[in-house]
């Protein structure tokens, strides 16, 4: 019988080390909030990692060493970057590292911030505005990266598609307004900041940036050097929308981010999907969404 351990990324930032003998089913009595304590107190949460182990005193032994990483190593282990790992350990006077099953710790490290960090290129899961619930679709998860040396990534991924409406193709362009149908949109500013810079990516390959220097005030269009690409691929009942932004139009992470959508279904029914939503009517712009940072890159 296999066992795991396991790591959740919760509300504020916090990361949660645990073990199970069902993966599935622990994980997602997590996200129910039916496992209470910690986790339930800080939702939504979203396993970042996973290991699994021939016994139970495996699993829990790798638990008790996880606990007790510090947050920067736990995030190179995240990513699978051992090469992290090892500096990490060498640099507080450990040895080298090349697996999960060393090291020392505790359950959950607070972060300097109220906001969690998106740790680049995992999924982060996006909820519906309650006053504007979907039709069909089900879950829209998003994920952002900036690995590239030119690109900042984007995708959002979405499920129950069936009655998608998408915006006819136009090719690229600037263009406002394409927040009234299907859109995806990204929201980043320095942290500490009240300027905020928003950019609009639809599936007709239209796109639109904005600048604001403080809540929904002085807006004014952002210079692009290039057209950012859309792209949306569609299956049965599921979609996935690529977006791709050059970083030459942005000031260098930290940055804290709100990823959201517009989602338009069949009949006109709209819903708003945030990362995190202000209490009251759905308002991107709100400070409350800007829910993720992005950190700087680390010193290698």
């Amino acid at each position: 019988m296999p066992f795991w351990t396991y790591m959740l990324h919760c509300r504020g930032g916090y990361l949660y080390v645990g073990h199970t003998d069902d993966l599935d089913r622990r994980i997602g009595d997590h996200r129910s909030g039916l496992i209470a304590g910690f986790t339930a107190d800080h939702l939504p949460v979203e396993m970042v990692w996973s290991d699994e182990f021939r016994t139970r005193d495996e699993a829990k032994e790798a638990e008790r060493k996880l606990k007790g990483w510090s947050r920067a190593k736990k995030l190179a282990l995240i990513r699978g970057d051992w090469a992290r790992i090892s500096a990490l350990a060498r640099k507080q006077g450990g040895a080298s590292t090349s697996s999960a099953r060393t090291g020392s710790g505790e359950a959950m490290v607070q972060t300097n911030t109220a906001r969690p960090e998106l740790v680049e290129g995992l999924p982060f899961t996006l909820q519906p505005h309650p006053d504007h619930p979907p039709a069909q679709v089900t879950a829209i998860r998003a994920r952002i990266k900036c690995s590239e040396p030119h690109w900042l990534q984007l995708r959002w991924s979405l499920e129950g598609t069936a009655d998608l409406v998408v915006p006819p193709f136009a090719g690229k362009g600037r263009a406002d307004g394409l927040w009234q149908t299907t859109c995806f949109e990204l929201f980043v500013r320095p942290p500490g900041s009240e300027g905020y810079a928003e950019f609009n990516l639809s599936p007709s390959e239209r796109w639109a940036a904005y600048d604001f220097t403080g809540y929904r005030a002085g807006m004014a269009a952002r210079p692009m050097p290039r057209d950012p690409d859309c792209t949306l691929r569609r299956g049965r009942n599921s979609a996935i929308f690529d977006a791709a932004i050059p970083l030459a139009a942005l000031t260098p992470p930290p940055w804290d981010v709100a990823l959201t959508a517009v989602i338009e279904e069949a009949g006109g029914h709209k819903s708003y999907w945030a990362m995190q939503h202000p209490d009251g009517k759905a308002d991107f712009h709100h400070p409350a969404c800007f829910a993720g940072t992005l950190a700087a890159p680390e010193a290698p």
